[in-house]
This record gives C-alpha cells, sequence and structure tokens, in this order.
C-alpha cells in the first residue's frame, strides 16, 4: 500500500499541490482496514467511505471535546451509523469467509474467535482502528511536514534508509529496527508536535499529596503530556526539531517518564502504538526512498488541540522525484 502511494505521487507535476493530510488519512484507512478487517476493504470505495464517515465522526467529537455528551447532531448519527453498519459488514463478511490456511487469519478472526457478545466484538473490532488511527495519520503528516522545513533532515533518512535497504528491498521486521534515525525523527516528531496532549488514570490508591495539593481516592487525574513535551527545562528550546534529542544517550539522561506521548503513567500505553510505528516506518521508509519533499510557500502551519493535535489547515506540498 505504501508503494501504491509512491506510485501515485510519481504521476504528479513537480509544481502540483499535494493536500498532505487527505493523502495520508486515505492510505492510513486503507492499510488499517485491509489489516484489521481483511479482503472486505479491499474496495477503494468502502475505504473512502470508511474514511469520511470516521473523518466526520472525530470533527465533531474534537468540537465537543468539553461536552461528548452533546455531540448528538444529524450529520454526526448518520456518519456513526453508517461507520457501524461498515464494521459490522466487515465482521459478518470474514464469518462467511473464514481464512483457509493459519497463516491467512488476521486480527478480526482473533476478535470472533475470543469476544463472547456481538456488542463486544463490534467495541474490540472499532477500538483498535480508534486507538491508531488519528496518531498514525498526524504522525505522519507532522513527520513529512517537519522534515520538508528541513532537508538536511530529510537527506539523512535518505541516507539511512539507501544505507540499510539500498534502492529496492522492502522493510520487515528485522531491518525496520536498523532505521535508527528515521526512528528518533519519528519520535522528535511526536514530542514537538505534542501529538498526544493529555491522557487519564483514577488514583486508586489512598488520598496522596502532590506539591502541597491532595488527591483524593477514587479521583480522575488528567496528565499534561503536552506540557511536559514542551517543558523547556527537560527539552533546551523545545520548539526546534532535532532529532538527535533521542539518541541512546540523551535519553538515558532524562527521567523514564520525561517522553511518554502516547500511553499513560506506568505500564498502561496506547493500543495502536506499535502499528502506529509500523506503518509510520512503512510509509516513511518508501516515500523518502524515492521523494523530496517541499513545502508550498506562504502558509501559516498552527498546532490545533483535540484528542491529538492536528494543523491549523490542510498542508500543502509538492515533491520532487530523487534521482
Amino acid at each position: 500500500m505504501a508503494n501504491d502511494v509512491a506510485e501515485k505521487l510519481s504521476s504528479v507535476r513537480p509544481e502540483e499541490h499535494i493536500a498532505l493530510q487527505q493523502c495520508i488519512s486515505l492510505f492510513v484507512s486503507k492499510a488499517f482496514g485491509r489489516a484489521f478487517y481483511g479482503v472486505y476493504f479491499e474496495d477503494e470505495k468502502k475505504v473512502t467511505e470508511l474514511y469520511h464517515n470516521y473523518e466526520t465522526i472525530f470533527e465533531a467529537l474534537n468540537q465537543k471535546i468539553g461536552d461528548i455528551s452533546s455531540a448528538n447532531d444529524e450529520k454526526f448519527n448518520a456518519a456513526l451509523n453508517a461507520w457501524r453498519g461498515l464494521i459490522q459488514e466487515a465482521i459478518q463478511h470474514r464469518r462467511d469467509n473464514p481464512p483457509e490456511r493459519e497463516e491467512d487469519r488476521n486480527f478480526l478472526d482473533v476478535l470472533i474467535d475470543f469476544c463472547e457478545t456481538d456488542e463486544v466484538l463490534f467495541s474490540d473490532a472499532s477500538l483498535f482502528y480508534v486507538a491508531g488511527y488519528h496518531t498514525t495519520v498526524y504522525m505522519l503528516v507532522w513527520a513529512i511536514y517537519f522534515m520538508a522545513r528541513d532537508m538536511k533532515i530529510q537527506d539523512k533518512v535518505y541516507e539511512e534508509i539507501i544505507e540499510i535497504l539500498e534502492k529496492d528491498r522492502d522493510i520487515d521486521f528485522q531491518n525496520q529496527s536498523q532505521l535508527g534515525y528515521l526512528k528518533r525523527v519519528m519520535d522528535e516528531t511526536i514530542r514537538c508536535s505534542i501529538l498526544g496532549t493529555m491522557s487519564a488514570r483514577v488514583n486508586n490508591e489512598e488520598d496522596m499529596n502532590v506539591l502541597d495539593y491532595t488527591i483524593p481516592k477514587g479521583a480522575g487525574v488528567v496528565h499534561a503530556l503536552g506540557v511536559v513535551s514542551a517543558d523547556e527545562t527537560i527539552w533546551p528550546d523545545p520548539e526546534r526539531f532535532d532529532p538527535d534529542r533521542f539518541l541512546p544517550e540523551k535519553v538515558a539522561e532524562r527521567h523514564k517518564l520525561a517522553f511518554s506521548p502516547i500511553g499513560f503513567a506506568g505500564k498502561r500505553t496506547c493500543p495502536g502504538y506499535r502499528v502506529s510505528y509500523a506503518a509510520g516506518v512503512q510509509l516513511l521508509s518508501t516515500l523518502c526512498r524515492k521523494f523530496k519533499f517541499h513545502l508550498v510557500g506562504g502558509q501559516s502551519i498552527q498546532r490545533k488541540y483535540g484528542f491529538v493535535t492536528f494543523p491549523s489547515e490542510e498542508i500543502k506540498i509538492m515533491v520532487e522525484k530523487r534521482e
């Protein structure tokens, strides 16, 4: 699927403006639809429908983030019902067409085997899409944006990819761990974009005292991840994009919770974070090997905060084929 994106970009004229968020969102919708639900989402029309309905749902929830219970307008409900219908159709399609070989089993097959009710099955099948979709989309959008602002970083990513993968080797579980600089770019993207703004836990212990404030047992606690990501006592010159902040020796100097961007305090982390990194490595290694990214001039991109942090407007880029 990453190669499909690269093929489409190969046909784009160098001066043509590309809507980055739309391009990445369609890739992630297709990749997650296939990875989670199987061949049902080979149909491009169904992928587009899944994408548009989910974006409508998420936009409504972001607008009503302070009062999610009020997100009940007609457009929201129509999109939610359509989304639910698509996931239920995918589940039924998989039940009617089970895999013939063990190696062809996917995520949905595991849920069908172990979920005790249809409601739990639908909820779990939806959860992992929700958990990974926006994290992945905006990590990729911000990563390409930051690289397009600094050609030195972009070239360094390219040089590492060529050294490890050469011109044509595919990325896999064995060699992706060797792309250390690309991983640092992704980590710095998550930090610098403030991708994850907050997380929450419940104080299940006894009343505790933190900096002279009492947190009673049973109280919900919101962790200000975005504040930590921009704390200049931890990250000097925090607005500067510098992947070398994540060199192993730099990481060792910081508190272990200084960078907890898509997780929670302690052992709880977002269930979608591994697939987000996997999809990120796949797409970025494929595209950076083939293209240079350039920002269209005159844009003023700011952060907008919601469940994740997203650009204030659609980012427009141009692509240049590498020789």
